[in-house]
């Protein structure tokens, strides 16, 4: 395989293989909260404890149900379902999406609050000094699926800074980093005095892969460019053809095939006639050969010495570009390796054995 072709492959390749490392390492495990040894699913205590509300939660094999009854005698009542970490009072929802599949007897509001942790400031065994962030979602009659991203839960309720005014003017980060609670809260808009079972199918907590868009739209912009590029060098390539390597009489010398040095040193020939100081040398520096073992190659591949060779490339190709291009002469010198005009036009009508100006006119047969 070609050096080229290697190239291109990699510059395919590239991104891919580093967006599945950069995926790899950045990707969150899934926590299925209903069965995962690290985290608890739990009762709030305080609605009980005040007369708010009557909860119970009940496990069975394919989830939970949780049933309260919001108490119509008091105001402000509330439920709530709490997880934790069983191992550390700080858990991190960066990058992480909420899924629920809750079945409800009932339309109901249902808030999603998660409490944050605030450097210098929170008091770990006070919950009003945690950072409150909520959203409020809709649970309907019948199956419910509900997902929701952990950096959409951002609603701070005011009363929450009516208890800690000190953070009025202050600016604090919102990100989803240590979260001490995640909580489904049920207060206002839930029947009250009416007995409501939420039959939990799944909970789970998922890296959200909406974090990767940016590199996403990165590999798509790559592969654009590198496709204009393609086009471009392409279309460039149409207009402007590079020399082909002309085939030469073999020898009988030769064997039934080209060794890889033959072709090599052929196709670097080919590459380079376009350059007026190309010589021997350079391809023997390129090759490490000495200038005989080269010359010696040539002979035996196509019966030419090195110079000859050279001369036969360069004038095919001058004889292609005044068929077929609308270039000038001088142009086409320069562009098959003479810096002089008037050489050129020599060594193309001893070829030729006519000058460029009348095969270039066609006239050449007569």
């Amino acid at each position: 395989m070609s050096k080229k072709k290697i190239l291109y492959i990699t510059l395919v390749l590239l991104p891919v293989i580093l967006f599945i490392i950069l995926y790899t390492l950045i990707r969150k495990p899934t926590i299925n909260v209903l069965d995962d040894a690290n985290f608890r699913l739990e009762m709030w205590d305080e609605p009980m404890a005040k007369g708010l509300a009557t909860t119970a939660l009940i496990w069975h094999e394919g989830g939970v149900k949780f049933q309260f009854t919001l108490s119509d005698t008091l105001s402000y009542p509330y439920a709530g379902l709490s997880v934790t970490d069983k191992r550390d009072s700080l858990f991190p929802l960066t990058d992480y999406e909420i899924r629920i599949k809750i079945k409800s007897e009932e339309d109901i509001p249902i808030i999603f609050r998660i409490n944050k942790y605030i450097d210098n400031y929170t008091e770990k065994n006070r919950w009003d000094t945690y950072l409150l962030c909520a959203k409020t979602e809709s649970i309907s009659k019948g199956e419910n699926e509900i997902q929701l991203k952990a950096k959409d839960i951002d609603e701070t309720p005011n009363w929450w800074y009516s208890i800690n005014k000190a953070w009025i003017t202050k600016g604090f980060q919102t990100d989803k980093a240590e979260i001490s609670e995640l909580t489904l809260v049920f207060e206002n808009g839930v029947p009250v005095g009416k007995k409501i079972e939420l039959d939990i199918e799944e909970f789970q907590l998922v890296y959200d892969k909406s974090g990767l868009l940016p590199y996403v739209i990165l590999v798509f912009l790559y592969y654009i460019a590198i496709t204009i590029l393609y086009f471009v060098k392409k279309s460039k390539a149409n207009g402007e053809v590079k020399y082909v390597v002309v085939p030469i009489k073999e020898t009988e010398t030769k064997g039934d095939k080209d060794s890889q040095i033959d072709v090599e040193i052929v196709s670097f020939i080919g590459e380079n006639y376009p350059n007026p100081d190309f010589k021997i040398s350079d391809v023997a520096n390129h090759f490490k050969l000495t200038e005989n073992e080269v010359a010696d190659i040539l002979k035996e591949y196509c019966d030419k010495t090195f110079r000859q060779y050279l001369n036969q490339i360069r004038m095919e190709e001058a004889k292609r570009l005044l068929k077929e291009s609308k270039q000038q002469i001088s142009s086409i010198a320069f562009s098959v390796g003479y810096n002089n005009v008037q050489h050129f036009n020599r060594v193309f009508k001893e070829y030729t054995g006519v000058s460029p100006t009348i095969f270039k006119s066609g006239k050449e047969e007569e």
